[in-house]
């Protein structure tokens, strides 16, 4: 295509080029007919026409207009929209060119370096890991001088967003998603995979009701493997500092120390909010913080919701003991333990916005299937537990009492006297009209000045009268005189004049003097 075809779009077709987001031939094709129709369109409008025809996304066509073109290919993903930005980089909706799915693509800032090689390793040993609740980690790599790792994209409201818009949930309803959670990080664990990052933000309850753990991954980079860490100081200090409210004492003492024991203590903190809706430590500096995690115990739960049933209170109280010894043995145990609590699945979200993802509210749906999780070695009592029901007595004794349903917690609602304000009626204050007298100024009449004509005298100038030379008799004139002429008949003396006579005497003396001094050299 010419560039003089272009006009006012001579540069946005340039950067659209140089974005790799449009075959080179289909894209002079299509930009060709536009042209054609519009020739005077301005970038603006070629941008809104591409997106209109499902070439561009707004978020590309924005990103084109202020004249940003690197980024938007990384390696088989093509970045779509911007979902949003975290402790370690940008989320990203992409899609594959491999097989056209849409995947989470996090970039990472360019200081963040990891060894390529051992991250890779990482990735495929997800592949052993395979449960609904986990969204595994498929690809890590280097594009332009950029990292990205990747995730299969997954819709639904995250958790705190989730108790941002409604409130602390119901403790069944909490029961339930904590057994998904749990389920989630035995797969895992068993594979040797830890997440590390457990917070309300990194789980999202999808439309049927399914929690899918986000993130995932993240913590097998902030470990050290083989002597080398595979994420900058800088990167892990901020992935720290954002879990912080999740944090369990051990990791917040040192980042890489990252065990199975220290998910169970985040999902006690994550479990905590969801009830009731604040976090165990939510004031003080991040310093005041880490002190909490490791010596405060925080406000007790029955104390901020009554209504949470007291065995679901002792189990989150054993999944946030300082000690990791304390804590259960496995998280299989966490799912026996939480499994009776559990009353029932929770709603499907029956309507997802945009920007908040909100959903209204639809009838309860049918409890899933059961699922059984046998441990490898028999389950010990845990201490403490009070009437918490063992694998024998599930199994062989009386089936335990249905859980008394409790309401969801929920502040009184508070109505306020109507207070009705007296009317008060101002007098209307007239003012009175106050006339002007009519000022008539006297009209000034100002005499006419004349003035006198003045005459200048008439001067006149006496003829000058030139004396008339007479010549001589002979009728010649001695040269320069006043006619200024020469007449043939003058004499060489007269001819010359003083000066030039003068002149000829030097000459002459001149001529002797040379003559006289030729006689004496010979």
């Amino acid at each position: 295509m010419v560039t003089s075809e272009l006009g006012a779009c001579e540069w946005f077709v340039w950067d659209l080029r140089r974005s790799n987001l449009i075959d080179r031939g289909r894209l002079d094709q299509i930009i060709g007919e536009f042209m054609h129709k519009n020739p005077r369109a301005e970038p603006p409008a070629l941008a809104e026409y591409l997106v209109t025809q499902g070439i561009l996304t707004p978020f590309q066509s924005e990103r084109l207009l202020a004249g940003k073109t690197q980024g938007f290919v990384l390696g088989p993903f093509t970045l779509m929209d911007a979902l949003g930005t975290g402790s370690m980089g940008t989320v990203y909706k992409a899609q594959s060119k491999t097989d056209n799915r849409s995947y989470a693509v996090k970039v990472l800032p360019r200081r963040s370096m990891w060894n390529v090689r051992i991250a890779r390793r990482k990735v495929r040993s997800f592949e052993q890991a395979k449960h609904p609740s986990v969204v595994p980690f498929v690809d890590v790599g280097t594009a332009g001088g950029m990292h990205y790792l990747a995730w299969p994209h997954v819709a639904g409201e995250t958790l705190d967003k989730m108790v941002q818009r409604q409130g602390p949930l119901t403790p069944g309803r909490v029961a339930a998603f904590a057994v998904q959670i749990a389920e989630g990080l035995e797969a895992c664990h068993a594979q040797g995979l830890i997440h590390g990052l457990l917070k309300p933000s990194n789980l999202m309850a999808g439309e049927n009701g399914q929690v899918h753990i986000l993130d995932f991954g993240i913590g097998c980079l902030l470990a050290e493997t083989e002597g080398e860490s595979l994420v900058d100081t800088m990167s892990t200090a901020n992935a720290v500092t954002s879990g912080l409210d999740c944090a369990s004492p051990e990791s917040i003492m040192d980042p890489q120390n990252l065990s199975p024991a220290g998910d169970q203590y985040s999902l006690g903190c994550t479990l905590y909010f969801l009830l009731t809706g604040r976090y165990p430590f939510p004031e003080g500096s991040a310093a005041e913080k880490m002190m909490a995690h490791q010596f405060t115990e925080p406000t007790p739960l029955s104390e901020l919701n009554p209504g949470v049933p007291e065995q679901l209170v002792t189990i989150i109280e054993r999944l946030m003991k300082k000690a990791p010894d304390a804590r259960f043995g496995s998280t299989a145990e966490v799912v026996e333990a939480l499994r009776p609590l559990a009353t029932g699945a929770p709603p499907p979200l029956a309507t997802f916005k945009a920007a908040g993802r909100s959903a209204s509210p639809s009838p309860p749906t049918p409890p899933p299937p059961t699922r059984t999780v046998s441990p490898s070695t028999p389950t010990p009592k845990p201490q403490g537990m009070g009437t918490l029901p063992t694998r024998s007595s599930l199994k062989n004794g009386p089936a335990a009492p249905p859980p008394v349903p409790v309401a969801q917690f929920a502040e009184p609602e508070v109505k306020h006297p109507e207070v009705k304000r007296p009317e008060v009626k101002h007098p209307e204050v007239k003012r009175p009209e106050v006339k002007h007298p009519e000022v008539k100024h006297p009209e000034v009449k100002h005499p006419e000045v004349k003035h006198p004509e003045v005459k200048h005298p008439e001067v006149k100038h006496p003829e000058v009268k030139r004396p008339e030379v007479k010549r001589p008799p002979s009728g010649r004139v001695i040269p320069g005189g006043v006619d200024g002429h020469h007449y043939d008949d003058a004499s060489w003396d007269e001819r010359l004049g003083p000066i030039g006579i003068a002149v000829s005497a030097l000459v002459a003396c001149g001529l002797v003097y040379a003559l006289a001094v030729w006689l004496q050299l010979f």
